[in-house]
């Protein structure tokens, strides 16, 4: 159920929370009021408003911390995918130190492997969680080259030495996005935030207001506020899934770059 609300527009998404919000407390609100009058719940209103305010508290508590755990793993996805492409863009320029029998397939891997990410390996992260066959060979292939190459004077020596680091990041940086696009929110964690979210927006029916459009309306802020905060936690639980997804910007503009370096005496 959750992939396929990610999958929705965000706009389409905050309008049926909106419409919920207005048409289930009104539903609710009426059929209360037919079963138990106006009165009936007077007596309760002391004690009803203490213990809804110590159950928000806690149950407020529970859905920021998801939220803003959600939303730093979401921020270090993002920060993974800007290393990964200064990480390969490092990568060309070291290689320059060297002759173009390695240099040149080397750059052409580099564009093969960041080609391969944004066609391939972006909508396997998205769908699978997974990393694509064809992106894998590519960079195989770098580790190919850099295991071949033998360094001829101290000057290419030093850059062998910053090539291998380079490689060692982008494994690293690979790999952590990788890890990132496959994790999300516990099942029980999600089971205590949705069983949490139904007292929470039905504590207001225990309420005695004369007027029903005022139990209406609070009833509908307090279920439009926690629906906010679990579309919220929906759309940052997929870093790479959804129309809040990240998107392959930072390699579209890497590749480009690659290409104008291709036609530049150095580049």
């Amino acid at each position: 159920m959750m992939n396929a609300i990610m999958q929705w527009p965000l706009e389409v998404s905050m309008a049926i929370a909106v419409t919920i919000s207005m048409l289930v407390p009104w539903l609710a609100v009426r059929q209360v009021r037919r079963i138990w009058p106006h009165p009936a719940f007077k007596e309760n209103n002391e004690l009803v408003g203490f213990t809804f305010a110590v159950y928000g508290l806690i149950y407020g508590v529970l859905l920021a911390f998801t939220i803003i755990v959600d939303w730093e793993r979401f921020a270090g996805t993002e920060r993974l995918v800007m290393q990964e492409t200064t990480i390969l863009s490092e990568l060309w320029r070291d290689s320059l130190a060297f002759p173009p029998t390695f240099h040149d397939p080397f750059h052409q891997d580099l564009i093969a492997y960041t080609q391969s990410v944004i066609d391939d390996e972006w909508p396997a992260m998205a769908e699978l969680g997974q990393a694509h066959p064809k992106t894998k060979a590519a960079y195989d292939q770098l580790w190919r080259l850099t295991y071949g190459l033998t360094p001829e004077t101290k000057i290419q020596e030093a850059f062998m030495t910053e090539i291998l680091a380079r490689m060692n990041e982008l494994s690293g940086a690979r790999r952590l996005r990788i890890l990132h696009s496959q994790m999300k929110v516990h099942d029980i964690l999600w089971l205590v935030l949705l069983i949490g979210a139904l007292p929470t927006m039905a504590y207001s029916l225990l309420f005695s207001s004369k007027h029903a459009w005022v139990q209406v309306v609070i009833t509908g802020s307090i279920m439009l506020i926690v629906m906010l905060g679990l579309l919220i936690i929906v759309s940052l639980e997929r870093p790479f899934s959804g129309s809040a997804s990240i998107k392959p910007e930072p390699f579209q503009e890497l590749l480009e770059n690659f290409h104008e370096r291709l036609f530049q005496p150095f580049p």
